[in-house]
């Protein structure tokens, strides 16, 4: 029989558990945003140590000492130093990469979207050093710009080829002579004074190694770029394909593209 001690009782006792339901998650909760707060920490410091011209150098002691946590915690978050720097690099460059390629893929593929690329990555350079340094000196130890840009380098290369605008002995040749020469610029542009077309100028030099025609090389050069996260807020994303991806197709039968990607991710 049910009285009413009882069913006051019982309610209680529901009421209890939910309570205690609660609690847990909020403590869960709670553990989740420090620790997402403490790896944050981690990230601004090493950015901050690696965003500076020796930046190259810099030890898991000096990041654990900026970021104010014990090297035990450090890798309770990263299971090593290269662990770090890639999660970093991606860190810092991912929501440019979608803002610059927000507005490449409105133009034609091949050389427009590469050069444009390019010289987004000079200009920022200049008008943001410590970000410069930083991916130059993360660029030292894997991928140049990290392993998400490489995968859109090796998707420009692809574009470039197949569109017939770039004319490089082989797609690793055109990979290294982009990239290597943009990092090579970009380290320019933090040591020294250059003139504000410089990035234009590299590009310009970029484009003629790899084949493309004069008239296109203007076109390259010669555009106004938009500035891409206002662009981006404005228009959105780009699309999640491109020519490039749907072109890697046909370079996949001569290998090009599997090879390519393994030696990039390297």
């Amino acid at each position: 029989m049910f009285t009413a001690s009882g069913i006051i009782e019982a309610r209680s006792s529901g009421r209890g558990r939910v309570g205690r339901k609660i609690s847990l998650e909020k403590r869960a909760e709670i553990g989740r945003q420090k620790r997402a707060r403490t790896r944050e920490k981690i990230l601004e410091a090493a950015f901050l140590l690696l965003g500076r011209k020796d930046g190259r150098s810099t030890r898991i002691e000096e990041i654990c000492k900026e970021a104010k946590v014990a090297r035990g915690t450090f890798y309770n978050y990263f299971s090593s130093v290269e662990e770090l720097l890639s999660a970093l690099t991606f860190d810092i460059s991912h929501d440019f990469n979608l803002a610059v390629r927000a507005v490449i893929r409105t133009v034609p593929a091949g050389a427009l979207r590469s050069s444009f690329a390019l010289r987004y990555y000079m200009h920022r350079t200049r008008e943001d050093p410590a970000w410069g340094w930083a991916m130059v000196n993360l660029s030292a130890g894997g991928p140049i710009f990290g392993e998400e840009t490489a995968r859109y380098g090796i998707e420009a290369v692809i574009e470039g080829m197949v569109t017939e605008q770039f004319h490089a002995g082989s797609a690793q040749l055109a990979y290294d002579l982009m990239h290597g020469a943009t990092l090579a610029g970009m380290i320019t542009l933090l040591r020294s004074e250059q003139s504000d077309d410089y990035p234009e100028q590299m590009v310009a030099l970029i484009m003629r190694g790899l084949g493309v025609s004069e008239s296109l090389v203007e076109r390259c050069i010669r555009t106004e770029l938009p500035e891409p996260e206002s662009f981006m807020r404005q228009f959105g994303k780009s699309p999640a394909e491109g020519v490039g991806d749907m072109a890697g197709l046909t370079l996949l039968g001569e290998g090009l593209l599997t090879r390519f990607g393994e030696d990039s991710a390297g």
